[in-house]
């Protein structure tokens, strides 16, 4: 076929379709994703997703049982209790039984004679080395110095506000070296107290040679070391009052029942003693009288009994009656209390001399 000038060049001209062209052709079908994906895009052209934000694996919570978390409370308030148990007793003892309130840790010191004897909270519960009062009214009531309440000062006689103020706590000093010192209870020479005595031959003598009813057990408390073992927590309660002399001097009444626990030597039982004391001090006129040194007192009456004491002469010591006590020992030497009970609680009357040796109605 003639060829014309502006005629294009066919590209197959002199193609031949042999063998060996259609052996060395290439063909790569489309997989089934790309013609589903073809067929669909025909249909709805894909749109541009550039916007959306990265895909992030969502992460599988882990399922908590709800018992795990109570486990470790339960756990953790054992613990608590154990590290505790005193505290924990000393709570359960504060409750009382059948009532969830607690019951008032201390009672306020007296400032007023009492009209009637104290109940008794709990009494059949025994005392312990730890629990001491339990059972009794002195339970509830202040400890050591706290317990001696003194009352506002005020003029009397020829003595000012300050002079009286003074002189009451000359008095309060007197009473906690003679009934509350530690060492003096444990059995050790009552130096501090007598050092406050303005008549100190007098009290030296009831102390260095006692006697049978002159001996220094109602102006001191000392426990036979052969015998007792005090604890150190006493109990307090009673009350002060002031008055005029009558000869323009002033006169300082204290009523106070300090109850004591101790145990016997070597032994664990424990007992409390209950000593009344009823002591009057007088601050003489100095311009009528000669008195004492500056910082003394002087003792012008001594009433009083000591509860669960041995009957009979005991060496100005003071000495419980154990019940678990050797008959050997000094604890055990003197005869037991017998007669008609008595409440040596109750402060609201006064001792009876006639009653030396009665048993207690409670302890």
């Amino acid at each position: 076929m003639p060829k014309i000038d502006d005629q294009p060049e066919d590209p197959f001209e002199n193609l031949v379709l042999d063998e060996d062209f259609v052996s060395s052709a290439e063909h790569k079908e489309a997989s089934a994703r790309s013609r589903m994906l073809a067929s669909r895009w025909k249909k709805q052209p894909p749109q541009d997703t550039a916007w959306r934000a990265p895909v992030v694996p969502i992460k599988r919570r882990r399922k908590v049982r709800w018992q795990a978390p109570l486990f470790v409370l339960l756990a953790a308030g054992l613990i608590a209790v154990g590290l505790n148990a005193a505290k924990v007793h000393d709570w359960l003892y504060d409750k009382a039984p059948g009532t969830a309130a607690a019951q008032p840790s201390v009672a306020p010191p007296l400032t007023a004679s009492p009209t009637a004897a104290p109940p008794t909270p709990y009494a059949d519960q025994t005392p312990d080395l730890r629990h001491p009062f339990v059972g009794s009214p002195a339970d509830k009531w202040p400890s050591g110095a706290a317990g001696i309440a003194l009352p506002a000062a005020k003029p009397v006689g020829i003595f000012s506000t300050s002079t009286v103020a003074k002189d009451e706590q000359l008095v309060k000093d007197y009473l906690v070296a003679a009934f509350l010192d530690p060492k003096t209870l444990a059995g050790g020479y009552p130096q501090p107290a007598l050092d406050l005595v303005a008549n100190p031959s007098w009290a030296h003598k009831l102390v260095d040679h006692p006697a049978p009813g002159a001996d220094g057990i109602m102006i001191v408390s000392r426990f036979d070391p052969k015998a007792a073992v005090p604890l150190d927590d006493v109990r307090v309660q009673g009350t002060v009052s002031l008055s005029g002399d009558g000869d323009n001097g002033l006169r300082v009444r204290t009523d106070f029942a300090f109850v004591y626990a101790s145990h016997p030597v070597g032994g664990t039982e424990v007992e409390r003693t209950i000593a009344r004391r009823i002591l009057t001090f007088r601050f003489y006129d100095p311009y009528r009288f000669q008195t004492g040194p500056s910082g003394t007192v002087w003792i012008e009456n001594i009433d009083g009994f000591t509860g669960d004491q041995l009957c009979g002469f005991t060496q100005g010591y003071l000495i419980p009656y154990f019940q678990t006590a050797d008959p050997s020992s000094t604890a055990a030497a003197g005869p037991a209390p017998s007669g008609s009970p008595i409440d040596p609680y109750d402060m609201s009357k006064l001792p009876d001399g006639r009653s030396k040796c009665s048993q207690d109605s409670r302890s």
